[in-house]
């Protein structure tokens, strides 16, 4: 299988690094056959830019995290520094010293992953120490519950490769327990209009922003870091979003969608956005090609990154966009 990279898109300014706009480039996501990606994985590239829309600042503030409050709220030394940002899972493997993957969101390095729907640990494992920055469990058209969606990041821990889970549908229980278990960042399917996005808010955003919940979970290490939640910082900054754009109704809210200030990502998912329009698997065709350069010129106005899926480098719509 081919490699197909990024999609890059209008120069803007990373608001989250302040780094030069020629510099933070964009994502994409490859799905190819996981015994043929290892002489792959590092195929043709497009430069480009991209970058996330600002999130609101917070002042800094004690963590408060010296103080036990039971129960295992902060009982152990996994509290933020004092002024220092939220971070969240401190069970990583020794010596591999991952950031933040909201850091390389918006890093210098251009970002390229694979999506895995075998449902086994030992998949998502083999697959990490390929080369790709991340991997997209696939919920969505896969026979995979949280359980087995929590064991298979558990596993990408000793590796260097960071897990996004794609959810099923739009709900409270998939968003806030694929956050809990630790997913690096959620991809949402099947996004159409304003309501979905304000329930998808409410949903993966702490208070005051949303509605979710906190608990022991494994995102706070099972309880010895979630006194973090106690601090004036970013509460949300481990929460990352990537929302697909792959009905026609989301490209009629395109407008309103992508101020969304929540939505770290946007991803083009050309095959259900061709079914959607009546013209599935037409990847040539002008109505589609057309389309998608359209969603990338409004992400792009809007300062938002954006990635693609492709299936390979050689077919008309992927050459098209990465000549755009």
């Amino acid at each position: 299988a081919d490699s197909t990279p990024v999609v890059p898109s209008t120069p803007v300014r990373c608001t989250a690094t302040g780094r030069n706009p020629a510099k933070c480039l964009g994502m994409a996501a490859i799905r190819c056959r996981v015994m043929r990606t290892l002489s792959t994985a590092s195929g043709p590239t497009a430069s480009g830019v991209m970058a996330r829309f600002p999130r609101p600042t917070t002042s800094a503030a004690p963590s408060g995290g010296s103080s036990a409050v039971g129960g295992g709220y902060g009982s152990s030394a996994f509290a933020a520094p004092s002024g220092g940002p939220v971070t969240a899972q401190k069970l990583t493997a020794p010596g591999l010293n991952k950031p933040a993957f909201r850091d390389l969101i918006c890093s210098d390095k251009k970002l390229m992953g694979t999506f895995i729907g075998t449902p086994h640990p030992v998949m998502t494992e083999f697959v990490g120490h390929f080369g790709f920055d991340f991997v997209c469990i696939d919920a969505e058209h896969n026979a995979m519950h949280l359980e087995t969606v929590q064991k298979m990041l558990q596993s990408l821990k000793a590796t260097p490769t960071y897990g996004m889970v794609r959810i099923p549908t739009l709900s409270y229980e998939n968003v806030a327990g694929a956050l809990d278990i630790g997913a690096d960042a959620l991809l949402i399917p099947q996004i159409r209009t304003m309501d979905d996005i304000r329930r998808l808010k409410d949903y993966s955003q702490y208070p005051p922003i949303g509605h979710r919940g906190s608990g022991p979970s494994r995102l706070w290490d099972y309880g010895d870091s979630i006194i973090q939640l106690a601090t004036d910082q970013d509460i949300n900054r481990t929460t990352n979003i990537v929302v697909q754009l792959e009905t026609v109704q989301a490209v009629e809210h395109i407008d309103e969608i992508v101020q969304s200030d929540f939505i770290d990502m946007f991803f083009i998912g050309p095959g259900d956005l061709s079914m959607d329009m009546g013209i599935f698997a037409q990847f040539s065709n002008p109505r589609l090609t057309d389309t998608i350069m359209l969603l990338r010129e409004k992400t792009a106005r809007a300062g938002k990154r954006l990635g693609i899926f492709g299936g390979n480098t050689r077919n008309h719509l992927m050459n098209r966009v990465a000549n755009f």
